[in-house]
């Protein structure tokens, strides 16, 4: 695997359920490239912010209307 397909699944991941075999080789792969397994790491950071600053902004636009959340 190279690290174009590794990242690729990596944020496929986000999506989806990989398959066992894709978590395989992205787990291989990530263990001879540190800076995959970097990346897969970013993209666990950025999803959890994602999600957060989605919450932060509800909880805002609710606040703004006069309702509670």
């Amino acid at each position: 695997m190279n690290c174009h397909d590794a990242t690729f699944l990596l944020s496929q991941q986000r999506e989806r359920n990989l398959t066992r075999l894709e978590r395989l080789r992205v787990k291989i792969h990530g263990v001879v490239c540190p800076a995959c397994a970097r990346f897969g790491e970013h993209v666990d950071m950025l999803g959890e912010a994602a999600r957060n600053y989605a919450t932060i902004a509800e909880d805002d636009d609710h606040h703004s209307n006069g309702t509670a959340a």
